[in-house]
């Protein structure tokens, strides 16, 4: 694995913590780091353990995404009401 897949490899890791403990610093700071990285290099191959490590990433959220949605259906049908008595 070079250098270049390590750093991804740790970035990908690092966001799915930083979303299981809901730490928006961290995911920011992941971000900011994926886009040097972006910047500096022009093309590489990704080996199949970094893809699916990116899959599972998408697959996350996804399901992050669904249940927010969930949430927020619950929130604008009744939710509001039971919070308020």
């Amino acid at each position: 694995m070079t250098a270049t897949e390590e750093t991804i490899a740790g970035v990908l890791e690092g966001t799915m913590e930083a979303l299981s403990h809901f730490d928006l610093e961290r995911l920011l700071t992941l971000e900011e780091r994926m886009m040097l990285l972006a910047r500096s290099e022009k093309s590489m191959n990704i080996s199949p353990s970094l893809l699916e490590s990116r899959n599972r990433l998408g697959r996350a959220l996804e399901e992050t995404r669904c249940n927010l949605d969930v949430l927020q259906r619950l929130r604008s049908r009744k939710g509001e009401d039971l919070w308020e008595r």
